[in-house]
């Protein structure tokens, strides 16, 4: 008896709670989380950004040929060769000419001799054994030496041995005229060199050109105010329910 008078005392305080919370909260009448639909404004930041003040461009220049002068060596007349022709010359010489040609005679020289001494050996020394017993009977062999045996001989020796001695007979000559070539006909050509001559002509230092040129864009940088997130309404928890 006593719990189920507790429990209906429970119930009512729990009641009285959740009227009091759904009050301060907005009207959350039910137990749980409570939200609430608020205003949230945009948010923006300052950023650096590029701007072209003026684009990219190009145009044209158009640049004149460049004339020089300067001096050039010129052929005023071509070179060219000129044949000529040459005679023979003749001459008129003395030349010997050969009556005789030229002999060789030979003489007979003798030998010639001289007489002269000389020592020849007629027998040569000589080594000899000889018996013969000494003064007590006793038998004896004694070398005994023998001289050579000279004698001076008489012989003709050659000096000079026989020859022949040649006598040469040179040639006859005698002188005649004669009719020569001194140098043959003949056909030459003569080149005449080319005449030249210095000019003042002009020339092309630098031919004409167009040339493109580039101008760049001009870019300045400025600070603007950019959204960084968008504004809108969204759900902000605002309790608890009892």
């Amino acid at each position: 008896m006593l719990v189920a008078v507790l429990r209906s005392m429970g119930l009512g305080l729990t009641a009285i709670l959740l009227s009091a919370t759904s009050a301060l909260a907005g009207g959350c009448l039910h137990g749980g989380e409570c939200y609430t639909k608020i205003r949230q404004p945009g948010v923006y930041k300052t950023v650096i950004q590029p701007v072209v003040v003026q684009p990219a461009s190009r145009h044209v220049v158009h640049e004149p040929a460049v004339i020089g002068v300067r001096d050039t060596r010129v052929e005023v007349q071509p070179g060219r060769w000129h044949a000529g022709y040459s005679p023979a010359l003749y001459s008129t010489i003395a030349k010997p000419v050969m009556v005789a040609p030229a002999q060789v005679t030979y003489s007979h020289v003798p030998a010639q001799y001289r007489r002269v001494h000389e020592t020849i050996v007629v027998q040569p020394a000589n080594v000899a054994w000889q018996h013969g017993h000494d003064r007590h009977g006793r038998e004896t062999l004694c070398k005994v030496a023998t001289p050579a045996v000279t004698r001076t001989v008489e012989r003709a020796v050659m000096v000079t041995p026989a020859g022949k001695i040649a006598h040469l007979t040179p040639a006859i000559y005698r002188e005649e005229a004669r009719h020569v070539l001194v140098r043959p006909a003949s056909a030459h050509h003569v080149y005449q060199p080319a005449i030249h001559q210095w000019v003042a002509r002009p020339y092309v230092a630098r031919p004409a050109r167009s040339l493109v040129v580039h101008s760049p864009a001009v870019v300045a940088l400025e600070q603007r105010h950019v959204l960084a997130r968008q504004g809108g309404h969204v759900w902000q928890r605002s309790g608890h329910g009892w």
